[in-house]
């Protein structure tokens, strides 16, 4: 069997364990309010989630530590549910009803009570174990959204199973209940810094006031005036 996410849970008369794809449960102690809340019986940490993240491949096993056999009728169990533990936490479930989320093992056959109560049930050998139930193939808790911070529990998983104990002589007992659980704390997911991109300012040129002519005709007017000049000399010298 492989024992990853594998839940073990030891009592005095009955285990249940169970199994989720999305990480390793650790026990631990049922004093959280939010366990006690629950009347939990025994109960385990789960994997933190973030908005979108699922939770699937559950199932729920049955073993008989007694040393006669136990009983489970049909019409006493309830089946799992997912609780939110704040308005602002939102699950969905896949599919939505808990009949067709959750079925009985295989192992599981169901039969008509010899008490002729019109009750079916399921007998359990003593030292046996049953894979009781199971998610169906896709079945899934997600979780939607929550307001919970990082490491705050947002949910409790709760699988319960109600059995009767049979003593040596035959007899029957009254109806006992035990509900595992298991938390699951919110992982907040951090958002990327967008880089921001600082752009220089440009500095306009400024604009030359006059610009130098170094064309043909600037060439000839410099030419003239330098003629002209030397004209003027001569006449100056000539007067002299």
């Amino acid at each position: 069997m492989n024992t990853k996410g594998l839940i073990g849970i030891v009592l005095l008369f009955v285990t249940t364990q169970a199994f989720a794809a999305v990480g390793d449960y650790k026990e631990t102690v049922c004093t959280a309010e939010y366990f006690t809340a629950n009347n939990c019986s025994a109960c385990f940490e789960g994997t933190a989630l973030t908005s979108g993240d699922q939770v699937n491949g559950l199932y729920d096993t049955w073993t008989n530590k007694n040393a006669n056999e136990q009983l489970i009728y049909k019409d006493e169990q309830t089946l799992p549910e997912m609780v939110s533990l704040s308005t602002g936490t939102v699950f969905t479930a896949n599919p939505l009803d808990p009949t067709a989320f959750w079925k009985y093992g295989t192992q599981v056959i169901w039969t008509d009570s010899a008490t002729g109560t019109g009750k079916q049930e399921f007998m359990l050998d003593a030292g046996k174990s049953v894979k009781f139930l199971e998610a169906d193939l896709g079945a899934s808790y997600s979780l939607v959204s929550t307001d919970k911070a990082e490491g705050e529990i947002v949910g409790v998983l709760k699988l319960p199973i109600s059995y009767h104990n049979v003593d040596a002589d035959g007899n029957e007992g009254g109806k006992e209940t035990h509900i595992e659980c298991v938390s699951y704390t919110a992982k907040i997911t951090a958002t990327a810094a967008v880089p921001v991109e600082i752009v220089e300012p440009t500095v306009p040129v400024p604009e030359k006031m006059t610009t130098v002519k170094t064309g043909p005709e600037s060439l000839i007017l410099m030419t003239l005036a330098l003629l002209i000049a030397a004209g003027f000399i001569v006449v100056r010298n000539r007067k002299a």
